[in-house]
């Protein structure tokens, strides 16, 4: 078996016993506590723009040994069933059977295997098209309409004015109205994204583009803010319990202004501007596993200055990962 074979398994597990042990771990899943804390400790390093690793999944172990407890920690959209339109769907296929006619033998095993990890984990038609035998194509952009829909939320962007959009949720499956008050287009990969407080969720949510069939503005403004990205959907746990140490991590010029964008103002966390324009951020260390996935996705742009201890294990966990792709 292949490790993402190992991990999207190991991951379910964890969900499903939050508060189990590493050795009960270990015996359940056929894993040593090594390779589980492995795994695990190499999911820290996935993010996709605009979210970073951090925002995404972590851990904590709570104990020592393999009597530790495993504390899962994700952000809260993973909380809902795995749901694409059919439309994504496809376009999903036909991007891995693209894949499928380069690779090695490997890298196809590893396709086909996430292949049928999505469609075990999709619902209804969604799955039929990805399981399916016919070829996929993806779904010309409508070049038109998208520049319209960009004008207008541009509009209401900068005049404040509040949105009556007309969605598709793959979540929910079906086509809604939510009205918002929009903040910013964000572009992240291939995709375009409408960053705003949605009044029926009762917090700020990203919405696709490409999922929005018209936006109207209304005759109201709106005052809210955008709020910190430490607030804005992050993971719970992260800050949470006894600090075991002080984290102290210096930024280059270059990821200086983000780090300060998101930073500012949070409690307990202290900013300090250095010559060039480099950034040296303070806060309490609470989670070793968190901050090790924080630092590493900065890449050459972060060094810890302290603790001493935890600069030695993010330099394990990158030789290691080096090692790893040789």
């Amino acid at each position: 078996m292949t490790r993402l074979g190992q991990i999207v398994p190991l991951l379910n597990f964890l969900a499903a016993n939050q508060g189990v042990t590493l050795r009960d771990t270990a015996r359940a899943t056929g894993l040593q506590p090594q390779e589980i804390c492995a795994m695990l400790d190499a999911l820290t390093l996935c993010g996709l723009p605009p979210y970073a690793p951090h925002d995404y999944i972590g851990y904590r172990l709570l104990g020592r040994g393999d009597d530790a407890v495993i504390d899962l920690q994700y952000a809260r959209h993973f909380a809902r069933p795995l749901a694409f339109t059919p439309e994504e769907t496809l376009a999903l296929k036909y991007a891995m059977e693209h894949f499928a006619r380069a690779a090695d033998e490997t890298s196809l095993a590893e396709l086909q295997e996430l292949a049928g990890v999505l469609a075990n984990a999709l619902q209804g038609r969604a799955r039929q098209i990805l399981s399916g035998r016919s070829g996929g194509f993806v779904v010309p952009r409508q070049t038109r309409r998208m520049r319209a829909l960009i004008g207008t939320l541009s509009e209401a962007i900068d005049g404040r004015w509040v949105v009556n959009l007309e969605y598709y949720s793959a979540h929910r499956g079906r086509l809604g109205t939510r009205r918002v008050c929009p903040f910013q287009i964000i572009e992240a990969g291939a995709y375009l994204y409408l960053y705003a407080w949605c009044e029926l969720a009762g917090a700020t949510r990203h919405f696709r583009l490409e999922r929005i069939r018209a936006a109207e503005l209304t005759d109201t403004r709106h005052a809210r803010r955008p709020p910190a990205r430490r607030q804005a959907g992050r993971m719970a746990g992260i800050f949470e319990g006894r600090p075991r140490d002080q984290l102290v991590v210096r930024f280059s010029p270059e990821a200086g202004p983000d780090v300060c964008d998101e930073w500012t103002n949070n409690p307990d966390t202290t900013l300090r501007m250095l010559a060039g324009g480099a950034v040296e951020l303070t806060l309490p260390l609470y989670n070793p596993q968190w901050a090790a996935g924080f630092v590493l996705s900065f890449g050459e742009h972060a060094r810890i200055i302290s603790p001493q201890w935890l600069r030695a294990e993010v330099i394990q966990a990158a030789r290691a990962g080096i090692a790893a792709h040789r």
